[in-house]
């Protein structure tokens, strides 16, 4: 079997948390503060519990509004609050809070010289779960990266989210490669199922804690035997890294 591409995930994999406690902080902080601006009257810590599981509900329904995902959460926190604010507002608002929560992440310090290495003799590609698309276009672009990826697949663009496997099908028609060509490399079980069930080969990457501090670098799920259900994924069996630089021998 011969690797022809390798897929990645962006956050937690090539963008590291610094905290992402700290950078729900930073959001609720951020948005509290520009609600305010638009005459929210209510307590911080009322409005923080107003926030609980904003990420988690269900998608507001989609309109002909221009709006992501996000800017529509924003929309819908905002009229249970019985905050009166346009579609600009929204926008604003949306770009003010994604840069308070982007503050808190940085780039891998392996990722350009491992897609660098990468990108000489394979296809690479981007598959996000994210609600705000234009940001992580805009994102991909500051930082230098679209010249590694043949495509950029943002789940808030396409409608459909990981562990779905559609996808990565959508990103493998676009690479034109076959599935068992691809290695994807994610930090989630989301990233893991999906993978395997567009059957994509996986590498899941658990970053080691840092020795000044003790945390954890990215999102760290752990995975065990007995985590697995009946006809589940055993994850014991799934390649593991810890660093991106890893992923290099792997492939090999």
């Amino acid at each position: 079997m011969i690797i022809k591409g390798v897929f990645f995930d962006l956050y937690g994999t090539l963008l590291i948390y610094d905290d992402r406690y700290d950078a729900w902080s930073d959001f609720l902080s951020e948005f509290f503060i520009c609600l305010q601006n638009h005459g929210l009257s209510i307590p911080k810590e009322t409005f923080d519990r107003r926030c609980e599981r904003f990420f988690d509900k269900d998608e507001p329904p989609r309109q002909e509004d221009g709006l992501t995902i996000f800017e529509r959460r924003i929309q819908a926190l905002c009229s249970e609050l019985e905050i009166n604010i346009g579609v600009l507002e929204i926008k604003q608002i949306a770009t003010t809070i994604v840069n308070a929560i982007q503050q808190r992440h940085y780039l891998d310090p392996e990722c350009y010289p491992v897609l660098e290495a990468l990108w000489q003799h394979k296809i690479l590609a981007l598959i996000s779960n994210f609600d705000h698309p234009p940001h992580v276009h805009t994102l991909v672009g500051q930082l230098g990266l679209e010249k590694f990826f043949t495509t950029v697949v943002v789940s808030g663009d396409v409608g459909i989210k990981k562990p779905d496997l559609g996808i990565f099908h959508l990103a493998l028609q676009r690479t034109g490669l076959q599935p068992e060509e691809v290695v994807y490399v994610g930090d989630t079980k989301e990233d893991v199922t999906g993978s395997l069930s567009a059957g994509i080969i996986p590498v899941l990457i658990q970053r080691e804690k840092s020795v000044q501090d003790g945390s954890v670098l990215d999102f760290r799920a752990e995975y065990s035997s007995r985590q697995t259900q009946p006809n589940a994924l055993n994850m014991v069996d799934i390649r593991k890294i810890t660093s991106l630089r890893e992923l290099i021998k792997v492939i090999e």
